[in-house]
Protein backbone atom coordinates (compact mmCIF):
# COMPACT_ATOMS: atom_id res chain seq x y z
CA UNK A 1 0.00 0.00 0.00
CA UNK A 2 1.70 3.22 -0.83
CA UNK A 3 2.08 5.75 1.70
CA UNK A 4 -0.15 8.30 2.03
CA UNK A 5 0.39 11.86 1.24
CA UNK A 6 1.75 14.25 4.42
CA UNK A 7 -0.88 17.23 4.57
CA UNK A 8 -0.18 18.39 7.98
CA UNK A 9 2.22 21.59 8.36
CA UNK A 10 4.28 19.63 10.58
CA UNK A 11 4.69 16.69 8.69
CA UNK A 12 5.26 18.24 5.42
CA UNK A 13 7.87 20.49 7.32
CA UNK A 14 9.70 17.78 8.55
CA UNK A 15 10.27 16.41 4.85
CA UNK A 16 10.86 19.73 4.03
CA UNK A 17 13.57 19.98 7.04
CA UNK A 18 15.28 17.33 6.91
CA UNK A 19 16.11 17.53 2.95
CA UNK A 20 17.02 21.23 3.50
CA UNK A 21 19.77 19.81 6.28
CA UNK A 22 20.78 16.73 3.73
CA UNK A 23 21.68 19.30 1.16
CA UNK A 24 23.51 21.30 3.42
CA UNK A 25 25.35 18.83 4.55
CA UNK A 26 26.15 17.34 1.06
CA UNK A 27 26.99 20.82 -0.21
CA UNK A 28 29.78 21.46 2.84
CA UNK A 29 31.17 18.06 2.13
CA UNK A 30 31.25 18.82 -1.45
CA UNK A 31 33.14 22.08 -0.64
CA UNK A 32 35.90 20.88 1.23
CA UNK A 33 36.41 18.12 -1.01
CA UNK A 34 36.70 20.63 -3.94
CA UNK A 35 39.32 22.79 -1.57
CA UNK A 36 41.62 19.85 -1.16
CA UNK A 37 41.50 18.23 -4.95
CA UNK A 38 42.54 19.70 -8.31
CA UNK A 39 41.19 21.34 -10.79
CA UNK A 40 40.45 18.55 -12.86
CA UNK A 41 38.66 17.03 -9.41
CA UNK A 42 36.56 19.67 -8.58
CA UNK A 43 34.93 19.54 -11.80
CA UNK A 44 33.78 16.10 -11.07
CA UNK A 45 33.19 16.85 -7.02
CA UNK A 46 30.61 19.84 -8.17
CA UNK A 47 28.90 17.24 -10.60
CA UNK A 48 28.72 14.86 -8.05
CA UNK A 49 27.42 16.99 -5.46
CA UNK A 50 24.55 18.10 -8.10
CA UNK A 51 24.13 14.76 -8.06
CA UNK A 52 23.49 14.34 -4.60
CA UNK A 53 21.75 16.94 -4.12
CA UNK A 54 19.43 16.30 -7.00
CA UNK A 55 18.42 12.88 -5.26
CA UNK A 56 17.70 14.79 -2.34
CA UNK A 57 15.04 16.75 -3.84
CA UNK A 58 13.50 13.51 -5.85
CA UNK A 59 13.48 11.09 -2.15
CA UNK A 60 12.01 14.12 -0.53
CA UNK A 61 9.32 14.97 -3.57
CA UNK A 62 8.52 11.01 -3.65
CA UNK A 63 7.73 11.75 0.01
CA UNK A 64 5.66 14.71 -0.31
CA UNK A 65 3.90 13.94 -3.80
CA UNK A 66 1.48 16.44 -5.39
CA UNK A 67 2.62 19.78 -5.90
CA UNK A 68 5.91 19.70 -5.50
CA UNK A 69 6.44 17.39 -7.87
CA UNK A 70 4.71 20.19 -10.38
CA UNK A 71 6.25 22.33 -9.13
CA UNK A 72 9.32 20.81 -9.96
CA UNK A 73 8.27 20.17 -13.08
CA UNK A 74 7.78 23.78 -13.30
CA UNK A 75 11.30 24.11 -12.23
CA UNK A 76 12.49 22.21 -15.09
CA UNK A 77 11.37 24.01 -17.67
CA UNK A 78 11.29 27.83 -16.74
CA UNK A 79 14.89 27.23 -15.67
CA UNK A 80 16.78 25.06 -18.38
CA UNK A 81 19.94 26.80 -17.27
CA UNK A 82 20.09 24.40 -13.72
CA UNK A 83 22.66 21.70 -14.11
CA UNK A 84 21.72 18.70 -16.45
CA UNK A 85 21.96 16.80 -13.19
CA UNK A 86 19.08 18.62 -11.93
CA UNK A 87 17.11 18.32 -14.89
CA UNK A 88 17.58 14.49 -15.79
CA UNK A 89 16.73 13.18 -11.90
CA UNK A 90 13.69 15.78 -12.13
CA UNK A 91 12.18 14.45 -15.12
CA UNK A 92 12.23 10.91 -13.27
CA UNK A 93 9.48 12.00 -11.07
CA UNK A 94 6.99 13.14 -13.72
CA UNK A 95 5.05 10.17 -13.43
CA UNK A 96 5.96 8.43 -9.72
CA UNK A 97 3.24 10.02 -7.62
CA UNK A 98 0.84 6.73 -6.57
CA UNK A 99 -2.23 6.42 -6.41
CA UNK A 100 -4.88 8.16 -4.00
CA UNK A 101 -7.07 4.73 -1.93
CA UNK A 102 -10.29 4.01 -2.56
CA UNK A 103 -11.64 5.22 0.69
CA UNK A 104 -9.93 8.78 0.42
CA UNK A 105 -11.80 8.83 -3.03
CA UNK A 106 -14.88 8.29 -1.64
CA UNK A 107 -14.24 10.53 1.21
CA UNK A 108 -13.16 13.41 -0.93
CA UNK A 109 -16.28 13.17 -3.01
CA UNK A 110 -18.64 12.77 -0.59
CA UNK A 111 -17.35 16.01 0.93
CA UNK A 112 -16.90 17.74 -2.18
CA UNK A 113 -20.30 15.98 -3.97
CA UNK A 114 -22.44 15.17 -0.96
CA UNK A 115 -22.86 11.73 -1.75
CA UNK A 116 -20.42 8.64 -2.37
CA UNK A 117 -19.72 8.26 -6.15
CA UNK A 118 -21.96 5.53 -6.82
CA UNK A 119 -24.66 8.36 -6.16
CA UNK A 120 -23.27 11.07 -8.09
CA UNK A 121 -22.32 9.21 -11.34
CA UNK A 122 -24.36 6.42 -13.24
CA UNK A 123 -20.98 4.32 -12.94
CA UNK A 124 -17.45 5.38 -11.37
CA UNK A 125 -13.88 3.60 -11.76
CA UNK A 126 -12.36 3.50 -8.36
CA UNK A 127 -9.23 3.02 -10.07
CA UNK A 128 -7.87 5.74 -11.84
CA UNK A 129 -6.84 5.82 -15.69
CA UNK A 130 -4.50 8.56 -15.59
CA UNK A 131 -2.41 10.92 -13.19
CA UNK A 132 -2.32 14.29 -12.60
CA UNK A 133 0.65 15.54 -10.64
CA UNK A 134 -2.12 17.23 -8.53
CA UNK A 135 -4.55 14.41 -9.04
CA UNK A 136 -5.76 11.57 -10.14
CA UNK A 137 -8.29 10.80 -13.37
CA UNK A 138 -10.71 8.31 -13.20
CA UNK A 139 -13.40 6.78 -15.73
CA UNK A 140 -17.38 7.52 -14.87
CA UNK A 141 -20.98 8.02 -16.70
CA UNK A 142 -22.95 10.85 -15.85
CA UNK A 143 -26.74 11.71 -17.84
CA UNK A 144 -25.52 9.40 -20.63
CA UNK A 145 -22.07 10.33 -21.12
CA UNK A 146 -18.23 9.39 -20.38
CA UNK A 147 -16.67 11.63 -18.22
CA UNK A 148 -13.00 12.16 -16.81
CA UNK A 149 -13.15 13.22 -13.54
CA UNK A 150 -10.25 14.86 -11.88
CA UNK A 151 -9.79 14.24 -8.21
CA UNK A 152 -7.15 16.41 -6.34
CA UNK A 153 -4.93 15.44 -3.50
CA UNK A 154 -5.73 16.48 0.02
CA UNK A 155 -3.94 19.78 0.96
CA UNK A 156 -2.35 19.99 -2.23
CA UNK A 157 -3.29 24.09 -1.68
CA UNK A 158 -1.90 24.12 1.75
CA UNK A 159 1.72 22.89 1.15
CA UNK A 160 2.48 25.16 -1.63
CA UNK A 161 4.35 27.64 0.50
CA UNK A 162 6.49 24.86 2.18
CA UNK A 163 7.21 23.11 -0.80
CA UNK A 164 8.45 26.40 -2.36
CA UNK A 165 10.84 26.81 0.30
CA UNK A 166 12.41 23.41 -0.08
CA UNK A 167 12.98 24.08 -4.17
CA UNK A 168 13.80 27.92 -3.43
CA UNK A 169 16.51 26.72 -0.98
CA UNK A 170 18.19 24.01 -3.24
CA UNK A 171 17.90 25.98 -6.27
CA UNK A 172 19.91 29.17 -4.89
CA UNK A 173 23.09 26.45 -4.83
CA UNK A 174 22.10 24.96 -8.26
CA UNK A 175 22.11 28.04 -9.28
CA UNK A 176 25.10 29.31 -7.63
CA UNK A 177 23.53 32.21 -5.87
CA UNK A 178 21.47 33.67 -8.40
CA UNK A 179 18.39 35.92 -8.23
CA UNK A 180 15.74 33.03 -8.85
CA UNK A 181 12.97 34.91 -6.51
CA UNK A 182 10.81 36.42 -9.89
CA UNK A 183 11.09 33.51 -11.48
CA UNK A 184 10.14 31.10 -8.25
CA UNK A 185 7.48 33.50 -7.86
CA UNK A 186 5.96 32.71 -11.19
CA UNK A 187 5.54 29.67 -10.67
CA UNK A 188 3.81 29.83 -7.25
CA UNK A 189 0.97 31.88 -8.69
CA UNK A 190 0.97 29.47 -11.53
CA UNK A 191 0.51 26.80 -8.73
CA UNK A 192 -2.06 28.58 -7.15
CA UNK A 193 -3.99 28.96 -9.81
CA UNK A 194 -3.44 25.09 -11.10
CA UNK A 195 -5.01 23.74 -7.29
CA UNK A 196 -8.29 25.80 -7.91
CA UNK A 197 -10.33 23.48 -10.61
CA UNK A 198 -12.96 25.67 -10.66
CA UNK A 199 -10.24 28.48 -12.07
CA UNK A 200 -9.16 25.47 -14.97
CA UNK A 201 -12.79 24.82 -15.49
CA UNK A 202 -13.34 28.85 -16.20
CA UNK A 203 -10.53 28.16 -18.56
CA UNK A 204 -11.59 25.17 -20.04
CA UNK A 205 -14.70 26.93 -21.18
CA UNK A 206 -13.15 29.76 -22.51
CA UNK A 207 -10.47 28.15 -24.81
CA UNK A 208 -13.32 25.36 -26.16
CA UNK A 209 -15.46 28.80 -26.84
CA UNK A 210 -12.65 31.06 -28.25
CA UNK A 211 -10.38 28.68 -29.92
CA UNK A 212 -11.40 28.39 -33.32
CA UNK A 213 -9.59 25.53 -35.13
CA UNK A 214 -11.83 23.02 -36.40
CA UNK A 215 -9.17 19.93 -35.84
CA UNK A 216 -9.00 20.55 -31.69
CA UNK A 217 -11.01 19.23 -29.67
CA UNK A 218 -11.70 20.86 -26.61
CA UNK A 219 -13.35 18.67 -23.43
CA UNK A 220 -16.70 20.09 -22.39
CA UNK A 221 -16.80 20.82 -18.33
CA UNK A 222 -19.71 19.12 -16.18
CA UNK A 223 -20.65 21.76 -13.50
CA UNK A 224 -22.86 20.05 -11.51
CA UNK A 225 -20.62 17.21 -11.10
CA UNK A 226 -17.59 20.15 -10.74
CA UNK A 227 -16.29 21.80 -7.81
CA UNK A 228 -12.54 23.47 -6.21
CA UNK A 229 -10.96 20.09 -6.03
CA UNK A 230 -12.92 18.00 -8.61
CA UNK A 231 -12.89 18.94 -11.92
CA UNK A 232 -15.34 16.20 -14.47
CA UNK A 233 -15.23 16.79 -18.13
CA UNK A 234 -16.33 15.51 -21.48
CA UNK A 235 -14.08 12.05 -21.99
CA UNK A 236 -11.95 12.35 -24.94
CA UNK A 237 -11.31 9.00 -26.86
CA UNK A 238 -7.55 9.24 -28.54
CA UNK A 239 -4.29 8.26 -27.77
CA UNK A 240 -1.29 9.80 -25.25
CA UNK A 241 2.22 11.05 -27.33
CA UNK A 242 3.86 7.88 -26.37
CA UNK A 243 1.06 5.30 -27.93
CA UNK A 244 0.97 7.39 -30.81
CA UNK A 245 4.64 7.67 -31.60
CA UNK A 246 4.46 3.90 -30.95
CA UNK A 247 1.69 3.34 -33.93
CA UNK A 248 4.16 4.58 -36.29
CA UNK A 249 2.59 7.11 -37.81
CA UNK A 250 3.43 8.17 -41.28
CA UNK A 251 5.12 11.36 -41.78
CA UNK A 252 2.37 13.23 -42.72
CA UNK A 253 0.14 12.43 -39.43
CA UNK A 254 2.91 12.96 -37.84
CA UNK A 255 3.23 16.82 -39.54
CA UNK A 256 -0.51 17.40 -39.13
CA UNK A 257 -0.66 16.78 -35.23
CA UNK A 258 2.74 18.82 -34.69
CA UNK A 259 1.03 22.17 -37.07
CA UNK A 260 -2.07 21.90 -35.30
CA UNK A 261 0.03 22.12 -31.75
CA UNK A 262 2.32 24.87 -33.41
CA UNK A 263 -0.71 27.01 -34.78
CA UNK A 264 -3.02 26.69 -32.04
CA UNK A 265 -0.24 28.04 -29.66
CA UNK A 266 0.32 31.46 -32.11
CA UNK A 267 -3.81 31.70 -32.47
CA UNK A 268 -4.07 31.67 -28.75
CA UNK A 269 -1.51 33.85 -28.19
CA UNK A 270 -2.23 36.51 -30.86
CA UNK A 271 -6.59 35.95 -30.86
CA UNK A 272 -6.77 34.87 -27.26
CA UNK A 273 -3.93 36.78 -25.34
CA UNK A 274 -3.27 33.53 -23.21
CA UNK A 275 -1.57 30.42 -23.92
CA UNK A 276 -2.14 26.78 -22.42
CA UNK A 277 1.64 27.26 -20.80
CA UNK A 278 2.28 23.74 -20.11
CA UNK A 279 4.14 21.91 -22.43
CA UNK A 280 3.28 18.79 -21.69
CA UNK A 281 2.68 15.92 -24.14
CA UNK A 282 0.40 14.56 -21.67
CA UNK A 283 -1.86 17.60 -22.32
CA UNK A 284 -2.80 15.98 -26.14
CA UNK A 285 -5.10 13.23 -27.23
CA UNK A 286 -4.67 11.88 -31.21
CA UNK A 287 -7.80 11.30 -31.83
CA UNK A 288 -9.62 9.83 -34.83
CA UNK A 289 -10.21 11.65 -37.83
CA UNK A 290 -7.10 13.73 -37.35
CA UNK A 291 -8.46 15.65 -34.45
CA UNK A 292 -6.01 16.57 -31.80
CA UNK A 293 -7.89 16.65 -28.14
CA UNK A 294 -6.64 19.09 -25.94
CA UNK A 295 -6.67 18.54 -22.26
CA UNK A 296 -5.46 20.02 -18.42
CA UNK A 297 -5.96 24.16 -18.92
CA UNK A 298 -4.71 24.11 -14.84
CA UNK A 299 -1.71 26.46 -16.46
CA UNK A 300 -2.81 29.39 -18.49
CA UNK A 301 -0.85 32.56 -19.22
CA UNK A 302 -2.56 35.44 -19.70
CA UNK A 303 -0.51 37.76 -21.95
CA UNK A 304 -0.15 41.74 -20.94
CA UNK A 305 -0.65 43.85 -24.32
CA UNK A 306 1.62 46.02 -24.08
CA UNK A 307 4.49 43.05 -23.53
CA UNK A 308 2.87 41.44 -26.65
CA UNK A 309 3.29 44.26 -28.33
CA UNK A 310 7.24 44.37 -27.73
CA UNK A 311 7.62 40.64 -27.75
CA UNK A 312 6.37 40.66 -31.34
CA UNK A 313 8.20 43.87 -32.42
CA UNK A 314 11.25 41.56 -31.37
CA UNK A 315 10.42 38.84 -32.99
CA UNK A 316 9.78 40.50 -36.39
CA UNK A 317 12.95 42.62 -35.76
CA UNK A 318 14.94 39.26 -35.52
CA UNK A 319 13.21 37.35 -38.81
CA UNK A 320 14.11 40.98 -40.36
CA UNK A 321 17.22 40.89 -39.39
CA UNK A 322 17.63 45.00 -38.53
CA UNK A 323 20.15 46.70 -36.99
CA UNK A 324 21.91 45.06 -33.63
CA UNK A 325 21.20 48.75 -31.82
CA UNK A 326 17.62 48.69 -32.36
CA UNK A 327 17.44 45.22 -31.25
CA UNK A 328 19.26 46.60 -28.35
CA UNK A 329 16.75 49.16 -27.45
CA UNK A 330 13.73 46.89 -27.55
CA UNK A 331 15.64 44.36 -25.07
CA UNK A 332 15.98 47.46 -22.74
CA UNK A 333 11.98 48.17 -23.27
CA UNK A 334 11.76 44.67 -21.86
CA UNK A 335 14.37 44.95 -19.08
CA UNK A 336 16.05 42.14 -20.29
CA UNK A 337 19.17 44.96 -21.00
CA UNK A 338 20.25 47.09 -18.07
CA UNK A 339 20.59 51.17 -19.35
CA UNK A 340 24.00 51.70 -19.90
CA UNK A 341 26.44 53.32 -23.32
CA UNK A 342 25.78 51.61 -26.29
CA UNK A 343 28.61 49.61 -26.37
CA UNK A 344 28.23 47.75 -23.12
CA UNK A 345 24.84 47.14 -23.76
CA UNK A 346 26.05 45.80 -27.61
CA UNK A 347 28.37 43.79 -25.73
CA UNK A 348 26.00 42.27 -23.01
CA UNK A 349 23.98 41.31 -25.85
CA UNK A 350 26.08 39.62 -28.22
CA UNK A 351 27.50 37.88 -25.63
CA UNK A 352 24.56 37.16 -23.28
CA UNK A 353 21.62 37.10 -25.36
CA UNK A 354 21.70 36.97 -29.29
CA UNK A 355 23.32 33.23 -28.95
CA UNK A 356 19.20 32.47 -27.70
CA UNK A 357 17.29 34.87 -29.72
CA UNK A 358 19.01 33.50 -33.09
CA UNK A 359 18.06 30.19 -31.29
CA UNK A 360 15.01 30.81 -31.43
CA UNK A 361 14.14 32.95 -34.13
CA UNK A 362 15.78 30.36 -36.24
CA UNK A 363 12.40 28.04 -36.98
CA UNK A 364 11.10 31.21 -38.55
CA UNK A 365 13.91 31.86 -41.02
CA UNK A 366 12.25 30.02 -44.02
CA UNK A 367 8.67 29.03 -44.79
CA UNK A 368 9.06 25.46 -43.55
CA UNK A 369 11.18 24.42 -40.51
CA UNK A 370 12.29 20.71 -40.54
CA UNK A 371 12.47 19.22 -37.17
CA UNK A 372 13.33 15.83 -38.80
CA UNK A 373 16.22 16.52 -40.16
CA UNK A 374 17.62 18.70 -37.07
CA UNK A 375 17.22 16.23 -34.27
CA UNK A 376 19.21 18.48 -31.87
CA UNK A 377 17.31 21.38 -31.97
CA UNK A 378 16.39 20.89 -28.39
CA UNK A 379 19.81 20.11 -27.16
CA UNK A 380 21.30 23.04 -28.95
CA UNK A 381 19.03 25.29 -27.16
CA UNK A 382 19.90 23.62 -23.42
CA UNK A 383 23.86 23.95 -24.42
CA UNK A 384 23.36 27.84 -25.63
CA UNK A 385 21.46 28.68 -22.02
CA UNK A 386 24.23 26.55 -20.10
CA UNK A 387 27.04 28.35 -21.71
CA UNK A 388 25.59 32.08 -20.84
CA UNK A 389 25.21 29.98 -17.08
CA UNK A 390 28.90 29.77 -17.69
CA UNK A 391 29.71 33.45 -18.82
CA UNK A 392 27.60 35.25 -16.82
CA UNK A 393 26.62 34.65 -13.47
CA UNK A 394 24.33 37.24 -12.40
CA UNK A 395 21.59 37.58 -15.54
CA UNK A 396 19.15 35.50 -14.36
CA UNK A 397 16.95 38.14 -12.79
CA UNK A 398 16.89 40.08 -15.88
CA UNK A 399 14.81 37.76 -17.85
CA UNK A 400 11.79 38.74 -18.14
CA UNK A 401 8.61 36.47 -16.98
CA UNK A 402 6.11 36.66 -19.51
CA UNK A 403 9.39 36.34 -22.04
CA UNK A 404 10.71 32.79 -20.17
CA UNK A 405 6.77 31.49 -20.10
CA UNK A 406 6.66 32.06 -23.75
CA UNK A 407 9.66 30.43 -25.18
CA UNK A 408 9.71 27.43 -22.62
CA UNK A 409 6.28 26.52 -23.73
CA UNK A 410 7.45 26.88 -27.16
CA UNK A 411 10.43 25.00 -26.30
CA UNK A 412 9.18 22.33 -25.00
CA UNK A 413 6.39 22.06 -28.68
CA UNK A 414 9.89 22.10 -30.20
CA UNK A 415 11.17 18.81 -27.89
CA UNK A 416 7.88 17.42 -29.09
CA UNK A 417 8.00 17.93 -32.51
CA UNK A 418 11.98 16.21 -32.90
CA UNK A 419 10.37 13.52 -31.03
CA UNK A 420 7.73 13.46 -34.34
CA UNK A 421 10.81 14.01 -36.69
CA UNK A 422 8.00 16.78 -37.86
CA UNK A 423 8.06 19.33 -40.16
CA UNK A 424 6.23 22.47 -39.80
CA UNK A 425 4.89 25.36 -42.12
CA UNK A 426 5.43 28.31 -40.12
CA UNK A 427 4.08 30.81 -42.57
CA UNK A 428 0.66 30.91 -40.66
CA UNK A 429 2.27 32.33 -37.85
CA UNK A 430 4.34 35.06 -38.90
CA UNK A 431 1.34 35.91 -41.39
CA UNK A 432 -0.57 36.40 -37.49
CA UNK A 433 2.77 38.11 -35.96
CA UNK A 434 2.87 40.68 -38.87
CA UNK A 435 -1.33 41.71 -39.11
CA UNK A 436 -0.63 42.13 -35.30
CA UNK A 437 2.27 44.35 -35.85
Amino acid sequence: MPSPLPTGKLSRGAVVGKAALRIGASQAKGYLKRRLGSSEQEEAQQNQTHEETAQILIDALGHLKGVSVKIAQQVALGMPFLPPAYLEKISQSFSRVPPINRALIRKIIRQELGANPEAVFDTFESEPFGAASLGQVHRASYEGQMLAVKVQYPGIAKSIDADMGMLRFALTRFAKGQNVDHLMDEISGRLREEVNYESEADNTRYFREHLDMADIVIPKIYESVSTAKILSTQFLEGMHFDTFMQSAPPQELRDHYAQLIFDSFFVSLYRLRQIHADPNPGNFLFMKERKLGMIDFGCVKRIDEVFLQQFNTLHLSLIDQIDEEEIVHQYVQMRMIDEAPMEEMLSFYREVIRPLDQLYIEIFRGDYYDFGGDADFAKRGFDAIIAVQQKQRHTVHKLNEEYIFLDRTLLGYYAMFERMGARIDTRFAVGMMREFE
